[in-house]
């Protein structure tokens, strides 16, 4: 019986630490439910501060559409939504080059940069791709001056609402950063070398968590912060990109893209067989060859009867 009371008295203080840290991650995984992100298409309005495009009425000032009235992400002031800006243009210009060149020294006058240039030397049909980061109050102004440098041919332009995601990860950071220094004061007080491995490896769990989800508020600051902009310059004979196809909504937008799928499925099969073909056929030559010889092979006689 003393070495049973003995065991449970140095088993207590570890099973009931275990509860505590369950206890723990219980309550942190309560405020740990991701809310997704709001995403849909919406007539542009000027972007960063979105103050300047309304009035003290909440009616649009400069032309653009502005929001139902009353209905706001998060039910909160206006200027407290976390919005990011997309947009992409299609510019015909005379030399895509210097256009080019003009594009890169209005990034870096607007206080943006460039992130991808890529580019073709073909005369009249000379194209570049580039993709710019510019600040979000920047993103109409910017987006006028591209057009500027040569004749418009098309554009797109999106928004997307991540207050929610932005409220749900300083909520989250918060109550991870409560739990790692609670973790860290129970380390403190850790007396047998059982308690120290528990709480190493719990600490380093919610330390992992934390970086990850500080990590992901860093990278939604940064779209919010920095609009993105795919901006495309052809030159004189260049051909126009086609805009992407929408697909019908209903059956006939199911059958095609089950055409779609079926089609690609066939592509990726036949791509697969064909090169897989030479190395059948040189297997088959020596394998063809090996049932021939075994077939003409003459027959040893059978042993006579006993």
């Amino acid at each position: 019986m003393r070495h049973v009371r003995s065991g449970m008295k140095k088993t207590f203080p570890v099973l009931t630490l275990v509860g505590l840290l369950a206890l723990a991650g219980c309550s942190s995984s309560d405020t740990g439910s991701e809310k997704p992100a709001s995403n849909g298409e919406a007539a542009p309005y000027a972007p960063g501060d979105a103050r300047g495009a309304l009035d003290a009425g909440g009616k649009a000032t400069d032309g653009y559409a502005a929001p139902p009235e009353g209905v706001t992400a998060t039910g909160g002031p206006v200027e407290a939504r976390s919005i990011i800006y997309r947009g992409d243009i299609t510019v015909r210009v005379d030399k895509v080059s210097e256009a080019a060149e003009r594009l890169k020294a209005l990034v870096g006058t607007s206080g943006g940069f460039l992130g991808a240039d890529k580019r073709t030397a073909d005369s009249g049909e000379a194209q570049a791709w580039l993709t710019i980061r510019v600040p979000a109050k920047e993103f109409s102004s910017v987006l006028e001056q591209v057009a500027k440098l040569g004749t418009e041919v098309g554009r797109n332009t999106n928004t997307e609402d991540v207050t929610e995601a932005v409220v749900d990860l300083d909520t989250r950071i918060a109550a991870q950063k409560a739990s790692v220094d609670s973790v860290r004061r129970m380390f403190t007080q850790a007396k047998t070398l059982s308690e120290v491995v528990l709480l190493e490896k719990e600490l380093s769990s919610r330390q992992a968590e934390l970086a990850s989800l500080e990590a992901k508020k860093r990278n939604l600051d940064n779209l919010v912060s920095l609009s993105t902009i795919n901006v495309v310059l052809i030159g004189p004979h260049a051909p126009a990109p086609e805009p992407p196809k929408k697909k019908a909504p209903g059956f006939l937008g199911g059958l095609e893209t089950g055409w779609d799928a079926f089609v690609t499925t066939v592509q990726v099969v036949l791509a697969v067989l064909g090169f897989l073909l030479p190395f059948l056929v040189a297997l088959a030559i020596p394998t063809t060859l090996l049932v021939l010889w075994r077939r003409r092979r003459p027959t040893p006689p059978a042993p006579p009867a006993a």
